[in-house]
C-alpha cells in the first residue's frame, strides 16, 4: 500500500483541489504529483528519508506531500507561519534530507543561511518531460508522516504516523453512518494541514473517496463563509473557536444550508456555541475527540442522536478503556483515564524510545492522559486532563516549550506558564517570571522564537516561582 495511491482511481474531470481562483481536477493533480515524483528522484530522495513541507493550506501542499508518499519517503508538515527560528528547531530533529518551500513560505527561499538545510521551491514543479519513477510500495507500518507534538507528557516530541495509521482512521469516516465521506462532498479545509486534524480528516479523507477539497489559507470567517456558500460545502471541520466565530458572524441563517456534518475537535465545545450554530443555521456540531497519536480521531458524534458535551463514541474497530493508576479499568459509571488500541495508534515518537515506552506498552495501549467517562449507551464524556497542556483556538501549547524558549533569555532566572479561560480563544498563555527583565523585550523575545498562539498574552514578575521538592513548577499555584 501507499497512500500516494488514494487519487488514482478517481474520474480524472472531477474537481479535486480549489484554492483561491485555481482549480485542479484528478487528472491534473496526478500529474502534478508525478511532477513532483520526478523531482524529489532529481534530487536523489530515497525511501525512508524526511522531507519537511514548510507549506500552507495550498495546492503546493498536498501536491509535495503525495509525491513525499510516492518515493517512499516521509512527509514532516511544519507550520509556515512559525518564526524562522522555531521552525528551524522543529526541522533539526528530523534530520530532513529536504525543505520544500511553498508559497506561504517562500520567504524562506531568501534567507538560505538561517535555514541551514537543502531547500526546494514549489514552484520549480512543471512537467520535466522525464517518466516518472513508480510508486514505492510500502507496508501499512512504514512511516509516512512526522508531526511535531509535545505528546501526553508536555515534552516537545515527534509522532511518527504510518501509512496504516492513516489509512485506517480515513477508512473508518466512510462508515460513520450518515455522516460518512462520499464522492459528492465537498470539505473546507481551514485548519491547518500541519495539524493532525486538517491533514488527515478535511484532506486526505476526503481525497481518498473522491471528493473535492477547499483550501483556506488561514481561518478568516467572513471568507470561510463565502467559500461554504459558493462550493456548497458539506462536511466541515474546526475547532471551537472558529465555531464561536461562525455563531457569532451576522451572516444569513441559510449560509450554511450545505453542510450535512459539522464536526469539532482539538477542544472542547463550549454548550452555548452548539445551541447557537443549532438555531442560527440549523447545524448540529457533533464534537469528536482525538490525538495526534491516534491519528486524528478516537471518537466522533455520529449517527442522528447528538448528545450535548460528549466527544461521541469510539471508531469501531478501536478499543477504549478508563483505568485507574494502576492501569487496572474502572467500574462502570467511575472516571478514568482514557487508554486506545487499535489500527490508528501511531508508531511512537521518533528516536525516542523511552518516551514512546513511557505512554504506549508492548501490547500497543496508548495512555492519552485523558480522563473521561462513559454513560449508559457508550457515549464518551472527557472530565479532566492529566497533564498541563494548554489549548489556544484549538492548537495544543506545552507549558514546557513556552519555558525553555523564555528561559533562553539572559535576564530570565526562571519561568513558569500556565494557562487561564479567554472568551476568543478558549485558553490563552500566562508566564510567570523572576528575574530582572524588560516585559517589553521579554515580549518581543518570545514572538522571534514561538509561534503567535504560543507567546504569553499575560506576564506576571515575581520573586520566587513555586516548585515541588522534585524542582518541577507547582503549576496549581499559579493557576488559583
Amino acid at each position: 500500500m501507499n497512500l500516494a495511491r488514494i487519487i488514482d482511481q478517481h474520474p480524472a474531470d472531477d474537481l479535486a483541489l480549489v484554492d483561491g481562483a485555481e482549480e485542479v481536477t484528478y487528472g491534473q493533480l496526478r500529474e502534478r504529483v508525478d511532477a513532483m515524483r520526478t523531482l524529489l528522484a532529481n534530487r536523489s530522495v530515497k525511501p525512508g528519508d524526511h522531507v519537511v513541507l514548510a507549506c500552507g493550506n495550498e495546492i503546493h501542499f498536498v501536491v509535495a506531500m503525495l509525491g513525499v508518499f510516492g518515493v517512499g519517503a516521509v512527509a514532516a508538515p511544519l507550520n509556515p507561519y512559525s518564526p524562522i527560528k522555531e521552525l528551524v528547531r522543529k526541522a533539526e530533529p528530523m534530520e530532513p534530507t529536504l525543505v520544500v518551500v511553498g508559497d506561504v513560505a517562500s520567504w524562506m527561499l531568501e534567507r538560505p543561511d538561517d535555514v541551514g538545510m537543502p531547500m526546494l521551491d514549489m514552484s520549480q514543479i512543471v512537467d520535466a518531460g522525464e517518466a516518472p519513477p513508480a510508486v514505492v510500495s510500502c507496508e501499512p507500518s512504514d512511516p509516512a508522516v512526522l508531526l511535531s507534538t509535545s505528546g501526553v507528557s508536555g515534552v516537545p516530541k515527534i509522532a511518527v504516523l504510518s501509512h496504516g495509521n492513516l489509512a485506517w482512521v480515513q477508512e473508518a469516516l466512510t462508515n460513520c453512518g450518515d455522516q460518512s465521506l462520499q464522492r459528492d462532498d465537498v470539505s473546507l479545509a481551514t485548519l491547518p494541514v500541519a495539524h493532525v486534524l486538517g491533514l488527515n480528516v478535511a484532506v486526505l479523507a476526503t481525497l481518498r473517496v473522491g471528493g473535492k477539497v477547499v483550501l483556506q489559507r488561514r481561518f478568516d470567517v467572513d471568507e470561510s463563509l463565502r467559500l461554504i456558500s459558493e462550493h456548497q460545502v458539506t462536511m466541515l471541520t474546526g475547532a471551537p473557536p472558529m465555531w464561536q466565530r461562525w455563531a457569532e458572524s451576522d451572516a444569513p441563517a441559510d449560509s450554511m444550508a450545505s453542510v450535512r456534518f459539522a464536526r469539532s475537535g482539538a477542544a472542547a465545545l463550549q454548550g452555548p456555541v452548539f445551541e447557537a450554530m443549532r438555531e442560527r443555521f440549523g447545524v448540529e456540531v457533533r464534537e469528536g475527540y482525538g490525538l495526534t497519536e491516534t491519528s486524528s480521531v478516537v471518537s466522533t458524534g455520529r449517527g442522528l442522536e447528538v448528545r450535548q458535551t460528549s466527544v461521541g463514541k469510539p471508531l469501531p474497530g478501536l478499543e477504549v478503556v478508563l483505568v485507574d493508576d494502576d492501569g487496572e479499568p474502572v467500574d462502570f459509571g467511575d472516571v478514568g483515564e482514557i487508554v486506545v488500541r487499535g489500527p490508528g495508534v501511531f508508531q511512537g515518537y521518533l528516536n525516542d524510545p523511552d518516551g514512546t515506552a513511557s505512554i504506549l506498552t508492548e501490547d500497543g495501549w496508548l495512555w492519552t492522559g485523558d480522563v473521561g467517562l462513559f454513560d449508559d449507551d457508550g457515549f464518551l464524556y472527557l472530565v479532566d486532563r492529566v497533564k498541563d497542556v494548554i489549548i489556544v483556538s484549538g492548537f495544543n501549547v506545552y507549558p514546557a516549550e513556552v519555558e525553555t524558549a523564555l528561559m533562553a533569555h539572559p535576564d530570565v532566572r526562571g519561568a513558569v506558564v500556565v494557562g487561564t479561560a479567554h472568551g476568543k480563544t478558549g485558553e490563552t498563555v500566562v508566564a510567570h517570571i523572576s528575574g530582572a527583565v524588560d516585559e517589553t523585550e521579554l515580549r518581543q523575545f518570545a514572538e522571534e522564537h514561538l509561534s503567535r498562539y504560543k507567546c504569553p498574552t499575560e506576564y506576571h514578575f515575581v520573586d520566587e516561582l513555586p516548585v515541588a521538592p522534585t524542582g518541577k513548577p507547582v503549576r496549581r499555584e499559579l493557576r488559583s
